[in-house]
């Protein structure tokens, strides 16, 4: 009687066994990324819609494409100018918060 126990344990022995000598495949060789380039927020372009669009625009220039600005909802001309929409575009209250796009390449 006790061969069929015998069987039964010997077979769940060589099973496990089986299992625990697989390996696991290791982690392909990546490519090193190149570090992301962290956004900044453009206070200047911000600051300067307080007064009005030609003054927001002129401070622009001391931002970089990728910054984040907050551009008054009223001003719908200036968000589609100045806004990437690819990325997101949140509108909070009397404002839209996006990524800009600008400032814009020059011409070749």
């Amino acid at each position: 009687m006790t061969r069929p126990l015998s069987l039964g344990a010997l077979t769940f022995a060589m099973a496990a066994g089986a299992h625990a000598q697989t390996s696991v495949p290791s982690a392909p060789n990546l490519p090193s990324r190149t570090p992301a380039l962290i956004s900044a927020y453009c206070l200047a372009g911000s600051a300067g819609f307080l007064e009005n669009e030609a003054k927001a625009f002129e401070q622009i220039r001391k931002c970089a494409r990728g910054d984040t600005i907050v551009i008054p909802a009223r001003s719908a001309g200036a968000v589609a100018r100045l806004c990437d929409f690819s990325k997101a575009v949140v509108q909070s209250g009397d404002n839209v918060v996006c990524v800009m796009v600008l400032p814009e390449r020059g011409s070749k």
